[in-house]
């Protein structure tokens, strides 16, 4: 299964803004393995992280499964992001937070659908994708 993400904003303001920032980093860091065998295979994971505005947010919280494309093999699963972590120092944490819980839910609707889906190396990946904390010796 190859894994896109992307963010729609209802406002430019957010363009800027920690998550958004945070989702473009994991978005590079994820492109980084676009060469390894599991992110050139089918089915594809398409996740959508929806930003909140004054004028607009989801009308759901948490993860929805959104669409699945047969003919593409595309599943889509959206995130309403919660206004909290739009400018959150946990914002890329949150993020591989979302990209694993995403990644269980695939597994369970590939399963469904009697479709191969090796959920174990995608959570490999995105654990991959976790950004550590750095401490100094003193």
């Amino acid at each position: 299964m190859t894994i896109h993400i992307a963010s729609m904003m209802p406002d430019r303001a957010l363009d800027e803004s920690v998550i958004a920032k945070a989702i473009t980093k994991i978005a590079v860091d994820l492109a980084r393995f676009r060469d390894e065998p599991i992110q050139k295979r089918t089915p594809i994971l398409d996740l959508i992280f929806l930003l909140p505005s004054r004028q607009e947010r989801a009308d759901f919280e948490g993860l929805r499964l959104h669409s699945f494309d047969k003919t593409s093999q595309t599943l889509r699963i959206e995130c309403a992001v919660p206004e909290k972590m739009v400018a959150s120092t946990h914002a890329e944490r949150f993020v591989v937070a979302v990209i694993m819980d995403t990644i269980d839910a695939a597994a369970e609707f590939f399963t469904e659908q009697r479709i191969l889906f090796n959920a174990a190396g995608h959570l490999a990946l995105a654990e991959a994708l976790v950004v550590r904390e750095h401490y100094a010796i003193n």
